[in-house]
């Protein structure tokens, strides 16, 4: 798991539980497999390492397209192999209540200032401000010090629910399939998994697990 964690996607609590969307579907999924599971939470760069000589079997959460996939991850290309979909993570907008425009796509906000994360692929047309974390984001647009913000739509919803933060969050602007990178050594499980990941959506324990994070308004002990 990529450390520092990402609420409600994985994250690891006071106690040390992973805890998550993601890390409770490999539960379910490892539950119906018969394997036992270790999180290993590292960097993002280390994990890709890591992933790249084999020493990590599995990466949850990811986006086949472009997470980790540059022209110059040849290596890790060629290691990689994915699962079907398991879920989808929308992007959007978050800004300031009393904006008056409609900011609903990122062409509204060519020239305008933008919160964004560090190291993530924006438009240039975008002035963007960049910050660690999407936490930053949420809290910085709550307060003022900034009027709009790019962040994942569950991330900002759940900071906007459980921490009663103040902004508006557009419709999502993107939408990307998630699914989990398995290693090329590891392929035999690639057709086991994709049939458990089938049966846990037509099961509707996808949507639940979910649900389970994003469709209360408590706070989510971390």
């Amino acid at each position: 798991m990529p450390q520092p964690g990402v609420v409600p996607f994985f994250w690891q609590d006071k106690q040390g539980q992973f805890r998550g969307i993601y890390a409770d579907t490999l539960r379910l999924i490892a539950q119906r497999l018969q394997l036992e599971l270790e999180f290993i939470p590292l960097s993002q760069a280390r994990l890709l390492r890591q992933f790249e000589a084999g020493e990590i079997d599995l990466e949850a959460g990811v986006v086949p397209d472009t997470s980790g996939m540059g022209a110059s991850a040849s290596r890790l290309r060629q290691e990689s192999l994915f699962s079907r979909p398991f879920g989808i993570v929308n992007e959007v907008i978050i800004y300031r209540p009393e904006l008056s425009f409609p900011v609903f796509i990122l062409r509204d906000l060519k020239g305008k200032r933008v919160a964004t994360v560090r190291g993530t692929q924006v438009p240039n047309t975008l002035i963007r401000e960049d910050f660690a974390n999407q936490w930053q984001i949420a809290q910085r647009v709550h307060r003022g010090w900034n009027e709009i913000g790019l962040m994942t739509e569950a991330v900002a919803l759940y900071y906007q629910r459980s921490q009663n933060l103040e902004y508006q969050i557009s419709l999502p602007y993107a939408s990307n399939p998630v699914s989990f990178r398995l290693h090329r050594n590891q392929q035999q499980w690639l057709p086991q998994l994709n049939q458990v990941i089938a049966q846990l959506e037509q099961e509707g324990k996808l949507e639940q697990m979910v649900c389970k994070y994003l469709c209360g308004t408590g706070p989510i002990a971390q």
